[in-house]
């Protein structure tokens, strides 16, 4: 088990970086861009109050796979499109195509998942990989 943290925390943090620190993102993250995406997790801010509001999935990884190769699914390919609506007050809203899917809490939500964090207001990542989980990329909604 050990043996697996490490690994993907070194995939983690020596993935390049396709964003830089303290600047937006330029250009929109295609929906149906099925390359796996590194980014620099240290990068991005665990900051709460950066949380409310809305977010558009974008794709989610699995870099364990049994082929050795990343899996990647979006909104294209899974048919689905999901959105969180994080409240103010400390409530997730999961919506698929446009229905509730589920709703918790802020930290419930946020203990499902060994790394997350928010980069310049408009990215937010949401990763299990250092347990050979899924990293699920989000971006806010205009």
């Amino acid at each position: 088990m050990k043996t697996y943290v490490l690994a993907g925390a070194v995939l983690l943090l020596t993935g390049c970086a396709l964003i830089e620190p303290g600047k937006p993102l330029e250009k929109p993250i295609a929906e149906c861009d099925e390359q796996p995406l590194r980014l620099d997790v240290s990068r991005f801010s665990r900051n709460t109050s950066l949380l409310p509001g809305e977010w558009k999935w974008v794709k989610t990884t699995v870099y364990f796979t049994i082929s050795g190769r990343p899996s990647v699914q979006t909104p294209c390919s899974a048919g689905y499109t999901e959105t969180l609506r994080i409240r103010p007050e400390g409530t997730v809203e999961v919506y698929r195509n446009d229905t509730l899917a589920y709703r918790q809490s802020l930290q419930e939500f946020l203990d499902r998942h060994l790394i997350w964090g928010v980069y310049y207001r408009d990215l937010l990542i949401l990763s299990s990989t250092p347990i050979d989980g899924a990293e699920h990329l989000y971006v806010r909604a205009r």
